[in-house]
């Protein structure tokens, strides 16, 4: 067993929808370590982690200006104390970038996990740009979740918790929609709203589960309640993770019509769930043998799809599922270690 581990991450918040899994990875990382030090960028409901884990970090309020600050403090004297031979920075190229000093100072090796294809343009793609320069290994969920191409990058599956995520054979009629991600136009939740509206299921609904990040989240997340909510259509927000496998039982299908890079963690966890998804990214298609009834390119693809989900019988979900869950053992926190160590 390695002696230490020093752990880059984005946020540490039990209560945050699109965030709080991290602390599963965290923990489930960290049983392969006799201590593990963690700076996160930031700290709102610090969770009960294993005793060989210590958690720094500033509040959510805290501008970018201290946080950076305070990150560089506590990593100059935690690189002083001990002696790393890894670090893990989960998400968080800024953190490799800005560390970078310390790190090849100490010679640290460096694994950067990242999975989104990444920002356009601007000083957060050469930012991202830098911290896969730096790094030793880039790990990522799928073939294109990395918008770079390099020896170094490693495609290894995503971690999703499927002890948590406890299947359930769902039976027909489908009728209750559901689409649990990040509020985002990158991730064009309209498509799929339009999508369902236009399929004109009788008796269905369509919840939206999850929040915006940041201003221009903010500002999507209010045009679509503004333009599409009403009796059928309903925004629910950000849910408390530890409550969200209880509260996604009731819904059939789930919809995802995020692009290329996406390989979105939502996405499995209802999978794990047995809820029926559709999804515009095709690298899903690895999990299903079917792929054909639930992978669409647009619009009008996508609402046919909903339409041809009400012919579907319950041994057509069985048969589904029966293939599906064996392929998503490939991307479980429990097999997580086992994809990840060697890096490490």
């Amino acid at each position: 067993m390695n002696k230490r581990l020093l752990y880059f991450n984005l946020a540490i918040d039990k209560n945050d929808t699109s965030l709080a899994f991290t602390i599963d990875w965290l923990k489930t990382i960290g049983k392969n370590f006799n201590h593990v030090d963690v700076i996160s960028l930031r700290v709102d409901s610090e969770p009960l982690v294993n005793k060989n884990i210590k958690i720094y970090g500033l509040k959510k309020s805290s501008n970018k200006f201290r946080k950076y600050i305070y990150f560089l403090k506590v990593l100059r004297k935690l690189t002083m104390q001990n002696d790393y031979e890894s670090c893990f920075s989960h998400m968080s190229p800024i953190s490799i970038v800005l560390g970078y000093f310390y790190l090849i100072k100490n010679k640290i090796k460096i694994t950067l996990w990242f999975t989104h294809p990444g920002p356009k343009s601007g000083i957060k793609k050469l930012i991202l740009y830098l911290a896969f320069l730096i790094s030793k290994n880039v790990l990522t969920a799928s073939e294109n979740s990395f918008p770079f191409k390099g020896n170094k990058v490693n495609v290894i599956g995503h971690a999703v918790n499927l002890t948590k995520f406890k299947y359930e054979e769902k039976t027909t009629p489908l009728n209750n929609f559901l689409i649990l991600s990040r509020i985002s136009e990158s991730k064009n939740i309209e498509m799929s709203i339009k999508s369902f509206i236009s399929s004109n299921i009788l008796n269905s609904s369509l919840d939206i589960i999850g929040g915006p990040l940041n201003n221009d989240d903010e500002i999507y997340f209010q045009y679509l309640k503004k333009k599409y909510q009403n009796k059928n259509i309903n925004f629910i927000g950000k849910i408390n993770y530890e409550n969200l496998p209880e509260k996604i039982k009731k819904y059939d299908v789930n919809i995802s019509s995020a692009g290329s890079g996406f390989f979105d963690k939502s996405v499995l966890e209802t999978i794990s769930s047995g809820i029926i998804n559709l999804y515009k990214n095709k690298d899903f298609n690895i999990l299903f043998e079917n792929s054909e009834y639930f992978n669409f390119e647009n619009e009008s693809q996508l609402t046919e799809k909903i339409i041809s989900l009400q012919n579907f019988t319950n041994d057509d979900i069985k048969k589904t599922f029966n293939s599906v869950r064996k392929n998503l053992e490939l991307n479980s926190l429990e097999t997580l270690n086992k994809r990840i160590e060697s890096y490490l």
